[in-house]
């Protein structure tokens, strides 16, 4: 049985298994020549290139569940209803919290299994499962290096298994300083100079935009270097051609560490929000920043675009959508209406960098709404500008700092400065400063 679970498992991984290089026009000219299974379609999907005509083969007749789940992330995003599918993958969670390896509820052998059950129900943006049993299973079959293996009972962990076990570990609740995650960083640390591949480096990196850590160029260039000048990828540096399975790892890797998001999360809220679409204005601006982990929606499945900010919102907004969180530490005593507001390492962080202050001499008002005028200063503060802002003369204070935010193509559509700004307004506004 094991052998056999083997064959099955190298065959997924092969032929099956987010973009920036100098030019990859031609690995998706290569993928599209190809008859794409789910993830060449995830792969180029994640691109942004249309896959409107790709057809992609039913699998209902399959008994192996990874079959299902990796059906699931190639058809999303083909508009196909997957709910069929979702649901007999809920039905495969045994008591033990794990998703069976077989649709008839047999098997207990393939870890994969049961992290892409994890992951395909994530993208499908189902919830209804034992997601704490889940969670239980995987900690449970985390071996002691850190690393999560191919088989359940074999202690010897797998690169790419681990990147996968750290994605559906943070879907399942643990952050980046969570034991097991920092556990698996460290295992494939210390391992991936000496079972270096391609797919392994791009999965580390499909990890790390999963967990909105910082994706070190190093790594980045690293994986580029099985990048052959034909576009395709290949699975080892000594080879001499590329192959399908390392061309569609590369282009999702690329394209995650391009655009900063996981293409996990951006398939996980699509069409997520029943108040926002496509065709609405800041769409494009917030969804980023949902994909990036700095913009949430509220219980009831909305966004509020129209919603204003307050100044405490605006400066997580602004921080997180930095990529500064790192910098949070202790707590600030300077403004005594923020001693037990939840914004107050936030706020010391960008009054420390000074592109924000109090509105009294102790008071920082993380409540009040933000006005327009009040975005253009922040912003213009930002970008090194406030004396020069401050050098221009006008009948009102701001008069200065909008000029230069103009200027700067800063300002958000609709700009008013005595208008309180609205939360698709403060997405379109920190989108500009961070492209």
């Amino acid at each position: 049985m094991k052998k056999y679970l083997s064959l099955i498992l190298i065959t997924v991984l092969l032929i099956t298994g987010y973009g920036y290089s100098q030019s990859h026009g031609d690995t998706v000219d290569y993928l599209k020549s190809k008859e794409l299974d789910e993830w060449g379609i995830l792969s180029i999907y994640s691109y942004g290139e249309n896959i409107g005509d790709k057809k992609l083969e039913d699998v209902k007749d399959s008994e192996i569940t990874t079959d299902h789940e990796a059906y699931i992330l190639g058809a999303i995003p083909l508009g196909i209803d997957v709910s069929e599918y979702t649901k007999k993958i809920i039905a495969l969670q045994r008591d033990d919290g794990k998703f069976a390896d077989y649709v008839n509820g047999e098997g207990t052998d393939l870890i994969n299994a049961h992290i892409w059950g994890i992951i395909s129900l994530y993208v499908a943006n189902e919830e209804s499962y034992n997601k704490e049993n889940a969670l239980k299973w995987l900690k449970n079959n985390q071996n002691i290096d850190g690393g999560f293996s191919i088989y359940t009972g074999d202690g010897y962990s797998d690169i790419d298994m681990t990147a996968m076990g750290i994605i559906a570990l943070n879907i399942l609740g643990l952050n980046n300083d969570s034991p097991e995650i920092l556990k698996a960083i460290e295992f494939i640390e210390d391992n991936l100079s000496i079972k270096e591949n391609c797919e392994s480096i791009a999965w580390y990196i499909l990890a790390r935009a999963k967990l909105h850590v910082n994706i070190d160029e190093n790594l980045f260039n690293k994986m580029l270097e099985y990048k052959l000048q034909d576009g395709t990828f290949r699975h080892f540096k000594t080879s001499k051609k590329g192959n399908y399975m390392a061309t569609w790892h590369g282009l999702l890797a690329q394209t995650d560490y391009n655009n900063k998001t996981s293409i996990f999360d951006r398939l996980h809220n699509l069409n997520k929000f029943n108040d926002l679409k496509e065709s609405d204005y800041g769409y494009k601006e917030m969804m980023t920043l949902v994909n990036k982990g700095v913009l949430s929606g509220y219980q009831d499945g909305t966004l509020k675009p129209e919603n204003p900010v307050k100044r405490g919102e605006f400066t997580k907004l602004l921080i997180y959508g930095l990529s500064l969180q790192n910098k949070l530490s202790d707590k600030t005593n300077q403004f005594s209406d923020l001693t037990n507001h939840w914004s107050n390492r936030i706020v010391k962080v960008a009054v420390d960098m000074g592109i924000m202050n109090g509105m009294e001499i102790n008071k920082f008002y993380p409540e009040s709404k933000i006005t327009g005028a009040q975005v253009a200063v922040i912003l213009v503060r930002y970008k090194g500008f406030q004396d020069l802002a401050d050098a221009i003369e006008g009948e009102k204070w701001y008069e200065g700092y909008i000029k230069i935010a103009e200027e700067q193509n800063l300002l958000y559509d609709n700009f008013n400065p005595e208008k309180f700004a609205t939360r698709a307004q403060c997405a379109q506004a920190i989108y500009k400063l961070i492209n």
